[in-house]
Order: C-alpha cells, then structure tokens, then sequence
C-alpha cells in the first residue's frame, strides 16, 4: 500500500464495514450543528477519486487545524453503517497541506482523449453552417470551461469534465442509431448531441464540488444554452453575412426540447425525429450512468440489492451475469 507519511492512501471505493480507516481524503462539504443535549457535531462529506462518504465529527474527536470544504484532510476513524448507508466515525483528524487534484473525481476516460474526440466529431459534421458554427463554439476560454465543467449537480457525470463525456457520449449514441435509422440527419444529430446540454457552462461553477451559478438557479441550462446559441448564430451572420434560418429553429428546438416532456423542464417536445432521438439518447446515457454509480457505489448488507434509492424511488439489482463461453 502506497504511503505519503503516515497516512495510507486508500481508496474510499471497496470500503468495507467493520474496519478501521486511516487515510486521506478530500473535504467536500462540511455543516456544524447542535444535538438536542447541546454537543456539537459536525457533518463532512469526504471524497477521493473513487467515491464519496459520509463522517461523523464529534466534538470528542481530536482535530488538528480547521476543518473546512476543499481541504485535504489524514483521518482516522471506524466505519459502520448507519441507515443502510456506510459512515465514518472520526477519531483523528489532520489538515494536510496538500493540492485536491488527485482527491477530485474525473471521468474514467482522460479529458485529453475526450477532446480529441469532440474534435473527431466535429470534423464528421459535413454540413458547412453546423460544422463552421460548432468549430465557432469549441475554441478559445469557451471550450476550455466546456471541458472541465460538470454535468450536473448530483445525478449524472457530476464531475470536472462530466459535461464533456456526457455530451461526447451522447454524440456516439447518436451516430450509431443514425446507422440503424438512415432517414436520419446525422449533422443534426452530432451538432445537437454536443449543444444541448451547452447551457451548463453557465449553470454551475466548480469548486469543491459542482455548484449553482445565480443564472443558473434562476434560468436553467435550457434557457442559458438557448441564449448563447442565439449568440453565437447571430456572430457567424455577422461575420459571414448568413446563417440558413430553418437551421436555425431546429437547432434551437433541439435545445428546447432535448429534456422530452414539459413535465421536466422542456418548453416544448420533440416535434422532429432528430429532436426526439436526441432526448432518448441524452436520457438513454444519464439513465445508464446512474446505473451503473448506484450499482458501483452499492452499500448495506443485501447481497442482490442496493438500499432504497429516495431520489429515484427504487432499488438496484447488484448481481451482473457473465456470459458463459464454449
């Protein structure tokens, strides 16, 4: 087990009940309270690269510094389960003088090789306007806050260069289903796949952890990517004195529309096929994503099922089937 002084470094993923940790981990959110006998308690959320857990601080534990969000902390504790979910019961605590890259989740596949592929995909779209305007939107400070923003809050790709593997994904859906479905306008697709979803760029900042900007709790991406498309179209008339105008309602709809239903958050629903095959595709990787982090993730004693999921309102059957071969 690699060693950096006297904290092991030891991933919170895998994590059993019943041991003792001692390990460093970076402080994701913190909140202090008062018990009904009026001991303090302090609530943190502690994560690596692997996964996130809960701690418990009691005012017994002894605490070296001040605890505070986005330090990286050596802690010693005892892990149990409390409601089904594992928990850590602090007993020692240091603040470390170290940077949180290495402590902050990212996707799986590097962010380098995710932008290679955006550039991949983006070369694909033959169309002249989508190509010249996503060309337009991926270069300068624009793509470099695309590639690390988050693509959400909590519930899927919630993580530096989440927004950028989620809408790389998403455009790989789509080209695959162009093939079963040739009727389909693939550039509509691939240009809709990496716009949709556009308005996160404003609607959180990192820090920590993602978080809501005040536009973005007050407009949502929906209406932020509406507005910075809009933008960008009237930049390329501007400077190339056209911009196809029917191009330009459907490619606003597909921003509109790509959350399905009004129900959530859409002002309008699918009224073309590319329309509706991009939010089958947008729901079709979220959905799957979730899957697939409750499954990982999964904590509690049931061997076949995850504890009960209140955001989703279900459990998740752990067991994975591997194919028998001759």
């Amino acid at each position: 087990m690699e060693r950096k002084g006297p904290f092991a470094v030891k991933e919170l993923k895998g994590l059993a009940p019943g041991q003792q940790v001692w390990g460093k981990y970076l402080v994701i959110e913190k909140l202090t309270r008062k018990t009904k006998d009026g001991k303090d308690l302090t609530n943190i959320k502690i994560g690596d690269n692997s996964g996130e857990m809960d701690v418990i601080v009691w005012d017994s534990c002894q605490v070296s510094g001040e605890l505070a969000a986005g330090q990286i902390i050596g802690l010693l504790g005892d892990l149990g389960l409390y409601r089904e979910k594992l928990q850590l019961t602090a007993k020692r605590i240091k603040i470390l003088d170290e940077p949180m890259d290495d402590y902050v989740r990212t996707p799986e596949a590097s962010i380098a090789g995710l932008a290679d592929e955006l550039e991949e995909i983006i070369a694909a779209v033959k169309d002249i306007y989508m190509r010249q305007l996503l060309q337009q939107i991926f270069q300068g400070e624009l793509r470099e806050t695309f590639l690390k923003a988050p693509a959400a809050k909590r519930v899927h790709h919630n993580y530096m260069g989440g927004l950028l593997e989620h809408s790389v994904t998403v455009a790989r859906l789509c080209r695959h289903i162009s093939q079963v479905y040739p009727a389909l306008n693939q550039d509509l697709l691939l240009t809709g796949a990496l716009l949709h979803d556009l308005g996160k760029i404003a609607e959180y900042k990192m820090k920590v952890i993602p978080e809501y900007t005040v536009s973005g709790r007050m407009l949502g991406h929906i209406v932020l990517g509406h507005e910075m498309l809009t933008e960008q179209i009237n930049k390329m008339r501007e400077e190339t004195g056209y911009f196809p105008e029917d191009l330009e309602i459907m490619l606003k709809h597909l921003v509109l529309s790509h959350h399905g239903s009004l129900e959530y958050a859409s002002p309008v629903i699918p009224l073309f096929p590319e329309a509706l095959v991009l939010h089958m595709m947008d729901n079709l990787d979220a959905k799957v994503f979730v899957f697939f982090n409750r499954i990982n993730e999964a904590e509690g004693e049931d061997p076949d099922f995850t504890p009960y999921d209140s955001l989703f309102a279900q459990q998740f059957f752990k067991h994975r089937y591997t194919s028998r071969l001759e």
